[in-house]
């Protein structure tokens, strides 16, 4: 937690103390998605892979299960309309308002990124887009389930030190299972 405090208060701090709107506005927008973001990590690293904690057994379960079945995505695309929808409109609240409700839509707008991405990181043209963060997903899935956590951002996989090996390698054979063509 102090290290997502280190990282967070210069955002807090130069939204308090800078006296510019788009300053504030971008400062409080990035708190909210950092503050999604370090939450989207934690609970996957330590809620998803633990089979231990009682209180996480269901959300263990449904997510081996993912990774058994990496193409058996739950969330439709109505569910993604419906949060584009309430991102599109609390960004437009949070412009008109431009105060501290700023973060709460940087953390939804990181909440409804979090369902895209993940389902964009199941396709095979994510590759192009995501490069990165693609080759974490598949290393997580396939390879590596103790590192690569997060699946909207990189971040705070690099700043926690749980990326996979640097040579590491994606087989083709990997890549099949990954994309349900085996």
């Amino acid at each position: 937690m102090g290290i997502f405090i280190l990282v967070v208060l210069p955002f807090l701090i130069t939204a308090v103390f800078v006296k510019n709107r788009v300053i504030f506005f971008a400062s409080d927008f990035l708190i909210g998605i950092l503050c999604w973001t370090y939450l989207e990590y934690y609970m996957h690293r330590f809620w998803t892979h633990n089979k231990n904690a009682n209180s996480t057994k269901e959300a263990y379960k449904r997510h081996v299960h993912h990774h058994k079945h990496p193409t058996e995505i739950k969330v439709t695309a109505g569910q993604r309309l419906v949060l584009f929808s309430i991102s599109a409109l609390l960004l437009t609240i949070s412009a008109v308002w431009n105060n501290y409700f700023t973060i709460l839509t940087g953390f939804v707008v990181g909440f409804a990124w979090s369902f895209f991405s993940h389902w964009i990181l199941h396709q095979t043209w994510s590759i192009k887009f995501f490069p990165h963060l693609h080759r974490f997903h598949i290393h997580h899935h396939c390879k590596y389930p103790d590192r690569c956590f997060g699946f909207s951002t990189i971040f705070w996989d690099l700043i926690f030190g749980t990326t996979p090996p640097k040579n590491a390698i994606i087989t083709e054979r990997i890549t099949q299972f990954y994309y349900g063509h085996h």
